[in-house]
This record gives C-alpha cells, structure tokens and sequence, in this order.
C-alpha cells in the first residue's frame, strides 16, 4: 500500500471513529489528504521535461502543418537554400583567407616590411642588411626574392622546379625549424660561398623516396653542382610557393640597391607596430648618409602586421562577394516574410481559435518559431549541400591567388556559421507573422467565417513594405552588376597597341649552357630559323618579356642629358622581327634591321611615351641612351656602350592592361652580350595540331637539354589580365539576377494575393462600367508603383555601397548614369512582367460571380 493510500485510510478511519457517515467521513479523507490523481500529475510534472516535450509537440505540428502546404514549403527551402548555401560557401572562403590565423607559432608578433608611404612594397638588399643589424624593436628578419622556374638534377632524374631565394634567418623568422639539416648560414650568402639548397618536403620524397636522408648529398639546380643543407617540415607554407631555396645574395653592387626583396620581421615580446615604426623612422634618418642613392625623399622603412599586408590585395574582393551573399539572403528572407504573410491570412481563424481557447502570445510566437526554424534548418541542410558539393567548383573559377594556409572547406567554424544563419532567419522571418497576428480581432475574425478580416490590410501593407524592400536590395546589387560589366566592356575594348589574334606564345628556361649572351643568341637565332621551317608559321620572333605579364626593368637616361633619365625604365631584348610578329606600328624612323649585327653599332628603339617625355618636340635623331645610368652617373648595373635611337614604336600595354604604357626600350638580342636569362617566344601561325610538339622537338635539335614549355597563345594572356574584372562582373551578376528573380517573384505573389482578396471590388467596378483595360491598368499601377518606390529607395542605398566598388572599376565612375539607366529600365520591365500576369487574372474575373464572392 502507498503511502497516499495509508494516510487516508488512516483519515478515514478517525473520522468514522468519531461518528461521521462512510461517505461524509471519505470525502473528508480526500479533502485533507488530497487528490491522489491530481498528485501524481504534479509529481510527473515536476520529475518530466516539460519543456522538450511541449516543444517535440509543436515540431511535430509544424511537420503536419508544412506537410499540408508542400508548394509553399519547397518554394520556402528552395529560397533559403539558395540565399544560405550561397553565404556559407563565401564565408568559406572568407574564414581560410581573412580568420583562419597562419601556421607560425605566435603569428601576431610576425610583420612585413616596406618603403615608408606604401608598407606593402618591397625593400633593398641594402635597406635588408642595415635594419638587420641596427634594429632594437626586431627580433629577427629575413628577405625573400622570387626566382625563374630551373631545372632540378638527381641521380634519379630531372624536372622543372620553382625556385625561391632567401636570406639567413628565414625559417627562425616564421617560427619554423628544418625537418632536417639547418639553415643557410651568413658565409653562403656571400659571393664566393659554398652553394647549399634547402629542399621542400614534397620535392625531397618526390626525388628521393618517404624517409630517405638528404642533408649533405648534391644536387644539380641548372648546370650548377648544390649541396643539401636541410629539408622544410612537411606541411610547411608559405605564401611563395616553392619546391627549392637558395641563398640570397649579397653582392656589393647597385643590383643590391632595387627593391625587390619581400622583407619579413618578428616582433619582439611585447613590442607593438607603432612602437616597431617609430624606430624604422629613427633609422631612416641614420641609413640615408651612407647611401646616397637614397635623396631627400627617402623617409625609411614602416611595418604593417603580417596576416594584414598578405590579404591586402584580396580582403575587398572577398568580401564584396560576401556582402552581396548577405544582401541576396535578405531578399529570400523578406519574400519569406511575405509568403508567411499571405499564409497568415489563410490560417487566421485557426490562430483566432487558438487565442479564443487561451493560447498566449508568447505561446504563439512559440509555435511561429519552430515552423519557421525547422524551414530554416531544412534550407541550411540543403544550402550546405550544396555549397559542399560547389566550394572547389567555385575556388578553382577564382582568378586571383588565394593567400590561405589551409585548403578552403566547410569545417566547423563555418559550419556553426550556417546553424546561427539559420537560426537567425528563422527568429527574423517570424516576426513579421507574429507582430501582425497579435493584432489580430479574435471577434471579428471568428464571425467573419472565413472573410477578410480587419487586420488583412495591415499584412497588406507589411507585405507592400517587405516588397518594397527586396526590390531596393536588388538595385544594390543590380547596380553592382551594371557597373563591373560596363567596367569589363571598357576593358575589352582598351587599345593593346598589338595584335594578339593568331599570336601563340611559349618560354624556353634560362640554360646555363649559355652564360654569354652572345652564345645564347646563337641559340635564338637556331631555334628561329627551326621555328619558321614549321608548317603553317608566318612570322617568329624572341622577347624578353611578353606584354601584360610582368615587369623587367633599368634605369635609363640620354646620353648627356641628366634631366632625361627614368630610374624604372622598362627594357624589352628583342629578335629584329618582334614588332611584325606582334604587329606593332614604327612610328617614325626605322625598325631593327639587317645592318644592325652583333659589331654594328647598337641601336634602340623607344615607345611613344619615352618619344614624348624626352623629346617634346619629336628631335630624337641622333640621339644616344645609356643603360644602367641615372641621374648622369653610372650605376655600375651593367657594362652597356651607348646605343643610338633609330626609331620610334607605337605604345603598347606593358604590365598591367589598366595601367598607361610604361616608358619601354627595345634592344636587339643580338647586341645584348648581357643577357642569358630565357626567352619568350612570339609565333604568328602557329595553331595547327600539334604544333607544340614540333616546336619542342625543333627546340631539342638545337639543344637536346632545352625544353619548351608555356604554350598559351596571346588572346589567352590577354583575356587573363580581366579575369579578375570578368570573375567580379559574373559573380555579381549572377547574384543580381537571383536578386531581380526572386523581388519579381515578391511582386507576383503580392499582387495575385492582392487579385485574390479584392476580386469582389473588381467584379463591382466592372459591374458599374470599368473596362478590362481600367482593371489591367489598376493592378500594373498597384505593381509598378511598389518597384518604383523600391527603385528610389534602391539608387540611395546603391549610391552609398558603389563607392566600395572603385577600386574593381576602370573608365566608370561608381555613379554612372548610364548604369542607373539600365537598371531603373531592367527593374520596370521586370515588375511590369511579374504585375502582367495577375493582372490579367484580374481581367478575366466574372462580375456576377464576383459579386457574390466572399
């Protein structure tokens, strides 16, 4: 017997004892004792989970619910998928490039190291040396030179390597020691040293096998004998991609006075950039004395924190994209909030009924919140998918290099991104519902038996406003849109100044075979004549350098004329015929010749830009330059006799398409006896099948160890300098056009609701003599005016967030009238389109049948 049952027994039994009836003496029993039945529901109450239970009851009636409405249900997943899988495959990228922190113990303290007024740039071998031995506030720096791609010899054979040049101290600068072996030490980065490498781990198993020893064995880099000093850990990264590393040297000449050496420092405990910057201007003032290449300008080094200067280049373009994820989100989340809306008003009684029996309000928001968090839920699941199933589809269409340590995936930080997005917009698109249905007229709602009732215009309005607003998201990104495709047309139609159709080109690597450049012309002029022999090539010729590639450059100035000297003079060594080749205009005297040989006096020929900068008044002839000179003395750069101006070529794009033509020089391969450093190759023909093995084995009949590589033809180069304008024109166009299709799809659904609720009004104004025509042209005035209205807002909006987009743009300014044309113009043809139809829906309504609609 329990212990409930015992006490009233035992009540029961007293009060009989003092007389009562059985029946009033039980009753009193309970009354004292209490409910038994009652009890055990406290009890079970308190011992239960209430919470959850009440919860796995509203999950199980938004299923039932949802279940019933599944067009409204698929339309709701599908636009939360799209807005959500589209902001976690960006924030994937966003978290490996802007959050993830790099893989060097203490990362923080790490800095790069630039020119005062710009942080970001390169520095001297001179500036490198000086602020490593004088610098208090650095623990430790290091310099870092990118070098040509060399052949790389083992016992068990050779391949193409990259190579990259650095200074002592580099590894214990980033925090990371060898796997194996050491580093460089100061002896080898001394002209005359002995000549180590450090291999990559992934090159050190590629040629030697999985755990085999290679410290002090040798190795071939080019024709040149190595010896290994050490291995990187595995796993290591740097943002120079390289398979092998040499010392950088240090050679006591004016070479060691360009800046081109990437300079990383670490801080020490403690010490702040600020602090670091005060003290790289103090010896600013200390190093220019002793070098008095550096004027009066020269104010010294600066920091910027490590992480900040390597994603730079890519921060805005990164989060651009992600913004316009963001604003393509809140469109799919306000259409949600109109389509639960529009659903309010066909469940109305039901949550009339619901208020009538009791329900709270805040029972109500409850239940709102578990519907629309099991939509959201469903549209993260599949948005994740299918930002899982694209994110390598997406990263290898991304033109530019991506600065991250770590494969871009969708790890864990990206996906507590996705469950707090898909929280967030199930908690906002609820909202909308909830604030209208607490003003819900329970009484008038319960009479209407299933008219409209009085609150229908309040969700009408709210609905209006949430259109409104997707239609002016949409003109941000609209108008983002327009500008990069008009930026990207003035692109494609920039003067090159050549002509790339029917142009291929390739690279032969540097062959130390021929270390005198009279040697390696011996070899251009080999692989020419081989090269025009091949069927189907008109015109072949050698550069240097090809266009829009990268920069190779010298001072220059006129003989005997200071004033006409250009410290940063581009330099292109050329066959004599390079400008047919490219079909590259002689403005005015000649064009290399066959009078200009290796003993001929050497000749130049300068672009229009040197023409117009030296001589205002176009009197070059007999003029001379001299290379490797500036300010009327001798650099010691190189040893180059005077060359004679003999001509004036067209301007061509040099190094960057968006860039003006640089000052450029054109010697001829012949007279160069200083260079033996590769050669690009220029081929006007050259598109029949095959073709790239003809030319590598006409290539190794003139040397069997040369090889040919590259093969792109110079459309191809020059399409590739838009990539990145053509990756932010598309991207931002196809969030636009989501954008435009899912507002329009928010001004369809208004109106065919709006159709719906006013179809006795219509069936009364055609019953009283309005034409089809009047009720077309009253529902399009209804649509139009609600994208207008959103157009206004829209343009404000855009105007301000445009701006962020200047540096994408080139010939448009971020407020281009022309681009708002096209817009306001896409928009009204896009809402007049979605008013169409329910418009005329509305026209074929019968006014007899109207008339009695309720």
């Amino acid at each position: 017997m329990g212990w409930s049952k015992y006490f009233r027994r035992k009540q029961w039994d007293g009060e009989r004892a003092r007389g009562m009836a059985p029946a009033d003496a039980r009753n009193a029993a309970l009354r004292k004792v209490g409910n038994t039945t009652r009890i055990r529901e406290e009890i079970y109450t308190m011992n239960s989970l209430g919470f959850f239970e009440v919860l796995w009851q509203d999950l199980r009636y938004a299923v039932r619910v949802l279940r019933k409405s599944p067009g409204f249900a698929a339309v709701a997943v599908l636009s939360l998928a799209l807005g959500i899988g589209a902001n976690t495959a960006v924030f994937s990228l966003v978290h490996a490039v802007l959050l993830r922190p790099l893989p060097y113990p203490e990362a923080g303290r790490l800095v790069h190291v630039g020119r005062y007024g710009d942080p970001g740039s390169d520095v001297s071998r001179a500036e490198l040396d000086f602020w490593k031995q004088h610098s208090t506030t650095l623990v430790s720096m290091a310099g870092s030179e990118g070098r040509k791609d060399q052949s790389f010899t083992t016992t068990g054979g050779r391949e193409w390597v990259r190579v990259l040049a650095v200074s002592t101290d580099f590894f214990r600068t980033l925090g990371i020691a060898p796997a194996e072996g050491r580093e460089f030490e100061p002896p080898e980065t001394r002209p005359g040293g002995a000549r180590s490498v450090i291999l990559s781990d992934e090159l050190r198993r590629r040629a030697f096998g999985e755990g085999s020893q290679v410290a002090g064995r040798t190795v071939k880099l080019g024709e040149t004998t190595y010896t290994v000093a050490g291995v990187t850990p595995r796993g290591f990264w740097f943002p120079e991609t390289a398979d092998v590393y040499v010392p950088l040297l240090t050679t006591g000449t004016a070479y060691d006075l360009g800046t081109n050496t990437g300079m990383i420092a670490r801080l020490k405990p403690g010490v702040t950039p600020i602090r670091a910057n005060a003290e790289m201007a103090a010896l600013g003032r200390d190093f220019r004395p002793g070098h008095p290449d550096f004027g009066d300008w020269y104010r010294g080094l600066a920091v910027v924190p490590y992480h900040e200067w390597l994603v730079g280049d890519v921060r805005l373009k990164l989060l651009l994209p992600f913004g316009a994820a963001g604003l393509l989100l809140a469109i799919a989340v306000a259409n949600l909030a109109s389509l639960l809306l529009a659903r309010l008003e066909v469940r109305q009684k039901e949550i009339a009924v619901r208020l009538a029996l009791g329900s709270s309000a805040g029972r109500l928001l409850r239940q709102f919140l578990v519907e629309n968090t099991l939509l959201g839920v469903a549209g993260s699941l599949a948005g994740l998918l299918g930002a899982y199933l694209s994110l390598d589809w997406m990263v290898s269409l991304i033109p530019f290099h991506l600065p991250a340590s770590a494969p871009v995936q969708v790890d864990l930080p990206v996906l507590l991104f996705t469950v707090a997005v898909a929280l967030g917009t199930g908690f906002l698109f609820s909202l909308a519902p909830f604030l209208t249905s607490a003003r819900l007229d329970v009484h008038e709602t319960l009479k209407a038996a299933g008219r409209s009732a009085g609150a229908g215009a309040l969700r009408q309005r709210v609905r209006s406003v949430l259109v409104v607003s997707e239609v002016a998201l949409s003109v941000t990104l609209l108008m983002g849109a327009a500008l990069l495709a008009r930026s990207l047309y003035r692109m494609y139609q920039e003067r090159l100044g050549f002509e790339p159709r029917g142009v291929v080109t390739f690279l032969t690597p540097p062959a130390r075979k021929y270390r005198q450049g009279s040697d390696y012309w011996r070899f251009e002029s080999a692989v020419l004549a081989k090269l025009q022999a091949i069927p189907g090539v008109r015109d072949a010729a050698a550069v240097s350098t090809l266009p829009l590639t990268s920069q190779s450059n010298l001072p220059a100035q006129e003989q005997g004329h200071p004033e006409n000297g250009i410290g940063g003079m581009e330099i292109r060594i050329v066959s004599a015929a390079y400008f047919e080749t490219m079909g590259i205009p002689i403005r005015q005297g000649r064009s290399f010749g066959a009078q200009d040989t290796e003993s001929s006096p050497p000749a130049v020929l300068v672009n229009e830009t040197v023409a117009r900068r030296w001589w205002p008044g176009g009197n070059w002839t007999g003029s001379h330059v001299l290379m490797g000179w500036l300010d009327g003395r001798n650099l010691g750069l190189l040893d180059d006799p005077p060359r004679e101006v003999v001509g004036v070529v067209g301007d061509t794009k040099t190094v960057y398409l968006k860039a003006p033509p640089r000052p450029t020089i054109y010697l001829l391969a012949s007279q160069a006896p200083w260079y033996a450093d590769g050669t690009n190759w220029v081929v006007r023909g050259g598109r029949s099948a095959g073709f790239a093995s003809l030319v590598r084995s006409a290539v190794a009949e003139v040397e069997p160890r040369q090889t040919a590589e590259r093969f792109r033809t110079m459309g191809d180069i020059v399409t590739s300098t838009m990539a990145d304008s053509r990756f932010d024109a598309w991207l931002f166009g196809g969030f636009a056009a989501l954008a435009l299709l899912v507002a329009a799809i928010g001004v369809y659904g208004l109106l065919s609701f709006s159709v719906a609720r006013r179809t006795h009004e219509i069936g009364t104004r055609m019953a009283l003599g309005a034409t089809r025509a009047d009720v077309l042209r009253l529902v399009l005035r209804q649509g139009l005016a609600l994208v207008g209205i959103g157009l206004m807002v829209g343009v404000a909006g855009a105007l301000a967030l445009t701006r962020w987009l200047g540096t994408l743009l080139f010939g448009v300014r971020p407020g281009d009238p022309s681009s708002f044309a096209v817009v306001a113009v896409l928009l009204l043809a896009a809402g007049a389109l979605a008013s169409y139809v329910p418009a005329r829906r509305a026209t074929r309504v019968d006014p007899m049948v109207a008339l009695r609609y309720e």
